[in-house]
């Protein structure tokens, strides 16, 4: 079929020319969306309307039917849907107007065959949540307000006896009008009631629930599912990982730098068992906005999210943090105060999420800020420059090249592919988007040729492998956080906590072949893991919900599991100082902790609170 264009004409066989098509609005999952307007029959030409044009090569045929079988059923269904939506009248649903089939898009007078179905509902002037999310820095508070209001229609229409179930609540379905910036939710095109029980569902990745997908069917507790996804995006960007949503979307909250209370709340939304998700989203949402002075407030003592450490050209450890409006660091030095001070220079980074941090060749700690706005900060000899948009879902890992630049990898939001932020010794950003196509950097290294392997996590959740060749996929299972260091042979290991389970996956790169080696079975729950090789071997650490724990390896084999701290941590990571003596600093409940090797090779279970 030739694409729909300005000026075409489109209507039902009896009335073909009814509706112009104006301005291409989006693109769907079942069709295009356009706005139109038209003269009519009672003479009114004010009318803008919402045309959804659902092509039947799009309208999924069920086994022994024929595509003209199926676009029948679909506009029969699209007929029940808008008549049912009109019954509810309820704030804030915006459903079907007219339903018809029709020719394609044409000139005036040339109308064809009818093999197009038509959904036409009234035109929001105003943005869908995509949109409305990008157009200002929008605050937590902001979200609130969207997140009240949605609930409130999700509720008046799934919480009665003639209630109905959506189907496919999605960012692009949601619209806040210009004007009023009321929340409207839109497109009721394959919607059932309540009482006719479950009904096939519309999958949409990353906000359709897990049971849902696995039979086809949508409830009500679906579309709660489906609204907690849309909230999730609105904090972070990205539909929530498809697979164990809850806690994999409560570890991406935490490390976005919101507390562990609002990403526990959201995470309940989540939950893989429909009967454990909130059936009142009203009282939820109320309950949401509770949690805002722990997110907006900037004031006061501030809510660690992430950090990262390194080595400076005076070999000094230097950490750096990044909290709920702030970017601090401190100096890990003799004779030093052993605080984080807050960076109160100019443009440095208001929302930050996630931090990591080198040294290049000049001596330079170079930072790396991922902002909640989706944009890649850089600091570096007391000045702060943007580098770019990039995706606040995909992560950022950073190493220091063999000619001295700091490189940071991360995704770029629109493109989705792994992305380059090379900072030159001489201050110079340069910035590559054209890597393989990933969701989430997970982490990276220098190899033994100085080369940097970056371990990312493509679209399916599996670990890749993305170096100087090909990239090489380690595992086919999805994996939550991983760590990637070279051995004492001189070779790269990476390792990999696989999604859901304890179970921490190991490959190592044998000869220039990445091999799977031995699992390792740490004594508690991963949230993050580091890893760094010295001449006596890998040691790794873990942070978790039971606590922080370190190992070192032994034979091959890493054991003599250490716990540092009961306390539940997020974000871990290791450096060698001085002495070849291990630094680990972490996140543990909200605050900035570290940790120092003695000469023995022990760990104090006094950590110092920076």
């Amino acid at each position: 079929m030739r694409g729909a264009e300005v000026g075409n004409r489109l209507g039902s066989a009896e009335f073909p020319d009814d509706y112009e098509l104006k301005e291409w609005a989006f693109d769907g999952g079942e069709g295009e969306v356009w706005r139109a307007t038209t003269a009519r029959r009672d003479g009114d030409t004010h009318h803008e309307w919402a045309v959804k044009i659902v092509h039947d090569e799009r309208l999924k045929a069920h086994h022994l039917e024929s595509a003209a079988d199926a676009l029948q059923r679909c506009y029969l269904r699209a007929k029940d849907s808008a008549r049912e939506v009109k019954q509810l009248r309820l704030p804030g649903v915006i459903g079907a107007f007219d339903v018809f089939v029709g020719g394609e898009p044409h000139l005036p007078g040339e109308a064809g065959e009818s093999r197009v179905l038509y959904v036409v509902s009234e035109w929001i002037d105003g943005a869908n949540l995509p949109v409305w999310r990008k157009q200002d820095d929008r605050t937590f508070l902001d979200v609130c307000g969207v997140v009240e209001a949605l609930a409130r229609i999700v509720d008046s229409i799934t919480n009665r006896a003639l209630g109905i179930i959506h189907r496919d609540i999605s960012p692009a379905n949601v619209m806040v009008e210009a004007r009023s910036a009321e929340v409207k939710l839109i497109d009721f095109t394959f919607a059932v009631p309540v009482q006719s029980g479950p009904g096939t569902v519309v999958v949409n990745r990353g906000y359709t629930a897990p049971e849902a997908r696995a039979t086809g069917m949508g409830s009500a507790a679906a579309d709660r599912y489906s609204f907690g996804a849309v909230v999730y995006y609105l904090l972070v960007g990205q539909p929530p990982p498809e697979h164990d949503a809850a806690n994999g979307g409560r570890s991406a909250l935490i490390r976005a730098n919101f507390p562990e209370t609002v990403a526990r709340h959201v995470s309940d939304l989540l939950a893989e068992d429909p009967a454990r998700r909130p059936v009142s989203l009203v009282r939820w949402a109320e309950q949401l906005r509770g949690l805002a002075a722990e997110v907006d407030t900037g004031s006061g003592e501030p809510s660690w999210g992430d950090v990262d450490l390194t080595v400076d050209g005076t070999n000094t450890v230097q950490v750096v943090a990044a909290g709920t409006a702030t970017v601090a660091s401190a100096p890990l030095a003799t004779g030093a105060l052993w605080s984080l001070v807050a960076d109160g220079r100019e443009n440095v980074p208001r929302t930050p999420a996630a931090v990591r941090t080198t040294c290049d060749g000049a001596g330079n700690i170079v930072r790396f800020v991922l902002s909640r706005s989706d944009t890649l900060s850089v600091g570096r000899a007391g000045k702060w420059t943007t580098a770019g948009a990039a995706a606040l879902t995909g992560g950022v890992a950073v190493v220091r090249t063999p000619d001295g630049s700091a490189v940071a990898f991360t995704v770029d939001p629109v493109a989705e592919r792994l992305t380059t932020v090379e900072v030159r010794v001489d201050g110079r950003v340069v910035r590559s988007t054209g890597g393989p196509y990933v969701q989430h950097v997970l982490a990276a290294a220098a190899g033994p040729d100085g080369r940097p392997a970056v371990v990312a996590m493509t679209a399916d959740g599996a670990p890749t492998v993305i170096g100087a060749g090909d990239p090489v996929r380690l595992a086919r299972q999805e994996v939550s956080v991983a760590g990637v260091c070279v051995t004492s042979w001189g070779e790269l290991q990476c390792l990999c906590a696989k999604a859901g389970t304890r179970e921490i996956a190991v490959f190592e790169q044998l000869y220039g072949r990445w091999t799977e080696m031995a699992p390792i079975n740490p004594p508690g729950s991963v949230t993050d893991l580091a890893c760094v090789g010295r001449r006596g071997g890998i040691s790794m650490a873990i942070a978790g919900d039971n606590g922080l724990w370190i190992a070192t390896e032994q034979d091959g084999v890493i054991a003599n599991w250490q716990r540092l701290t009961a306390e539940p941590g997020h974000r871990v990571a290791l450096e060698v100082g001085a002495a070849w003596r291990l630094r680990l600093v972490a996140v543990v409940d909200g605050q900035v902790v570290v940790a120092t090797e003695d000469a023995s090779g022990s760990w104090s279970r006094g950590l110092k609170v920076l």
